[in-house]
C-alpha cells in the first residue's frame, strides 16, 4: 500500500470518532515496536531511532539520506517509496506506506510507515516527521509448513 495525499485533505480525521478508545500502550507493544522519526528537507538528513536504525540495517551513528533508508526495502516497493517521499519533500502531503525489509539472512521484517511534511520555506526548508511501526515477528523466506 503506497497512499499520499496533502495534508489539508486530512482534517476531518483529527478527532477521533466518539466512543473511540485509545488502545494500550503495554497492549501495543506486544504486538509491534512503534518509533518516531523526521527528515530535515533542507539538508536531506534522515533522524531515526536506534530500533529502526537496527531493522533498517544501518549505523548506530552519523548521518543518512534517502537511499541508505530504503536501500534494505523489497525491491519491487522502493521506487513507490522514493516517489512518496519526492511528493512529500515538495509540498505538505501526509502518506503512508508498507512494505518488507530484508535483512542480511534473507529474513523479512514488516514494516508501515506513516508521516506527514510541513514547515516549507523558501530557502529549501521544512520537515518530514513520521512514525515507524514494525510488528514483532519476521517473515522467512520459505513459507512455514502447517500441520494438521
Amino acid at each position: 500500500m503506497f497512499k499520499i495525499t496533502k495534508a489539508n485533505d486530512l482534517a476531518r480525521f483529527g478527532t477521533p470518532p466518539k466512543g473511540f478508545v485509545m488502545p494500550d500502550p503495554e497492549l501495543v507493544s506486544h504486538y509491534c515496536g512503534i518509533e518516531s522519526w523526521t527528515a530535515n528537507l533542507a539538508t536531506g538528513v534522515f533522524f531515526i531511532g536506534a530500533a529502526a536504525r537496527h531493522h533498517h540495517g544501518l549505523p548506530e551513528d552519523g548521518d543518512f539520506g534517502l537511499l541508505n533508508l530504503v536501500q534494505c526495502y523489497d525491491g519491487q516497493h522502493r521506487q513507490n517509496v522514493l516517489e512518496l517521499f519526492e511528493v512529500a519533500a515538495t509540498s505538505p502531503s501526509s502518506f503512508c506506506f508498507t512494505t518488507t525489509i530484508t535483512h542480511e539472512d534473507s529474513s523479512h521484517t514488516p514494516v508501515i510507515c506513516t508521516g506527514e511534511s510541513s514547515n516549507f520555506s523558501d530557502d529549501g526548508g521544512g520537515a518530514i516527521n513520521g512514525i515507524f511501526i514494525f510488528p514483532k515477528f519476521r517473515l522467512n523466506q520459505k513459507q512455514p509448513h502447517h500441520t494438521q
